[in-house]
């Protein structure tokens, strides 16, 4: 091993300079113990595969991969699925596997590259496999034809036929109804009389199209219009008449389709009976057999369905002159969706006032419940917390003022509490909270005329004594006359205000006299 030698020496450098050194390592044991283990290498054994033959596709794969998904889901056998379209049978194919068959029928260059091909069908891919049974039916895009024909023209003729049918019969019921007749009638002489004076009155007939509007003339009552005063007068008078709407059938549905979608739907039956019909004669006579009813049925249908739309056209103008309507500017069904607004905001209303008659029915039983109870004796629990009646009231009131009062410590509150006051601010404060308390109180009184005895000695009391000395009122006196003075305005005020019942606190007067309180009510 050869180094690089530099300038100054280094270990490795001195170490190739010496002369070797004896070695003390055990190399086996170096090998024993980082040795790596030897790899076995397996041999693989050549899996043979067998291989098939390869499958020849000619389709285009977007077609192809269809055609696999539409015989996936037939669930049968190529042969079986030839079976049955041989002999039309409704039986092994429902009306979607139909249509998916019509949907991936081969075209002539298609048909052309199968039956070129040399080898046989299992060496075709599966979708070309299927046209090799399919193009061996004769005729099988025609049979396929026969059957969706023969699936889809019951249904379709039971909704177009039902259409035209509602159709005819309510205009002819509109036209013929003595009941409309009637109710447009008391509806002209309604507006006539609403219209009283105005430029409006008087009329010999109204525009149709006001049937719609009807429901839009408000009423002075809360949600009420003229349809519900309308409806409420029929109820009354001519109860017969408020059902009409169920003999003219079912406007509504009506009102949605015009007449010219149900000559475009009977162009287009008619159209594809007599095209498969045409086509029909190239096949057996035992599968012509088969369709032969159908298509029987078919014809005839048309044939009738075009008289009866021949007839609702006749209507229209039928309809222009019964209501002298305007050609430009009013269609058939543009009358259908007039009458149909019209039944419909009818109807409402019988509900909306059938609803409201039950509402004042409990009202009224309810003010009724109210009265009554109010007239009944009333208990201990409801009469506590009544005063006397209002003489007992007075006379007490009177009585105690001629006689003269036991004065009471005024109640002080808030922050005044604790506190003494003087005689006099005692007594303003105590007139003043018995002045708030009556008027919180429910009081009702018409004219209270309290009137005392004369200030003379009769009515001082006969042990000599002062009145202040034992707690009454000295008139003699000019600051009590000040305090009565105030006391009669406060009552002044507080009486002004008047309840129907009376709520009586515990009223704590400290000092009245002989005096007249006047109050207006």
């Amino acid at each position: 091993m050869e180094m690089k030698k530099s300038a100054k020496d280094n270990i490795w450098q001195t170490m190739l300079a010496s002369p070797d050194s004896p070695c003390i390592i055990n190399f086996e044991i170096l090998e024993e113990h980082f040795a790596q283990p030897e790899r076995k290498v397996v041999e693989k054994k050549e899996e043979t595969k067998k291989k098939g033959p390869v499958l020849v596709a000619l389709l285009d794969p977007k077609k192809s991969l269809a055609i696999n998904l539409i015989i996936k889901n037939l669930r049968r056998k190529n042969d079986d699925i030839a079976v049955a379209i041989t002999d039309c049978s409704f039986e092994k194919l429902n009306p979607d596997q139909v249509n998916g068959l019509l949907k991936i029928i081969p075209e002539s260059t298609e048909v052309d590259m199968i039956n070129a091909h040399q080898g046989g069908p299992e060496t075709l891919a599966e979708a070309e496999r299927f046209y090799t049974f399919l193009i061996k039916v004769p005729e099988f895009e025609l049979r396929l034809q026969c059957m969706k024909f023969s699936n889809e023209f019951k249904p379709a003729s039971i909704d177009l036929g039902k259409r035209v049918d509602e159709m005819l019969a309510a205009g002819i019921n509109i036209l013929t109804s003595d009941e409309v007749k009637e109710l447009l009638h008391i509806l002209l002489v309604v507006g006539n009389f609403i219209n009283t004076g105005g430029y409006a009155g008087n009329a010999c007939g109204f525009k149709l199209s006001l049937l719609a509007k009807i429901h839009e003339i408000k009423s002075n009552k809360p949600r009420m219009t003229m349809m519900h005063v309308f409806v409420e007068s029929i109820e009354k008078n001519k109860p017969e008449l408020l059902h009409f709407y169920k003999k003219l059938g079912d406007l509504t549905n009506v009102a949605k389709v015009e007449n010219t979608e149900n000559e475009k739907d009977l162009k287009e039956m008619t159209k594809a009976i007599s095209t498969v019909q045409n086509k029909m004669q190239k096949l057996d006579k035992e599968t012509i057999d088969k369709f032969e009813q159908t298509f029987k049925d078919a014809n005839e249908f048309c044939v009738e369905t075009q008289q009866k739309i021949t007839e609702i056209n006749s209507l229209e103008d039928r309809f222009r002159s019964f209501f002298i309507l305007d050609k430009k500017n009013y269609s058939l069904q543009e009358c259908f969706k007039v009458m149909a607004v019209f039944c419909t905001k009818f109807e409402n209303a019988i509900e909306e006032n059938k609803k409201r008659r039950e509402q004042e029915v409990r009202l009224a039983k309810r003010k009724e419940e109210m009265a009554r109870r109010d007239t009944l004796p009333k208990t201990k629990k409801q009469m506590k917390g009544l005063p006397p009646p209002e003489e007992c009231v007075i006379d007490n009131l009177l009585s105690e003022i001629r006689g003269g009062l036991q004065l009471k410590k005024a109640k002080s509150t808030g922050a005044a509490e604790g506190k003494k006051v003087g005689r006099t601010a005692s007594i303003k404060k105590a007139n003043a909270e018995s002045a708030a308390r009556w008027r919180k109180s429910k009081l009702v009184t018409s004219v209270v005329t309290m009137k005392g005895g004369d200030n003379d000695a009769s009515n001082v009391p006969s042990n000599g004594n002062h009145p202040k000395s034992n707690g009454t009122l000295d008139l003699h006196d000019a600051s009590d006359e000040l305090i009565v003075s105030d006391l009669v305005d406060s009552v002044k005020a507080s009486s002004a205000e008047i309840i129907n019942t009376i709520e009586l606190d515990v009223i704590d007067v400290e000092i009245i006299d002989t005096m007249q309180i006047e109050s207006c009510i």
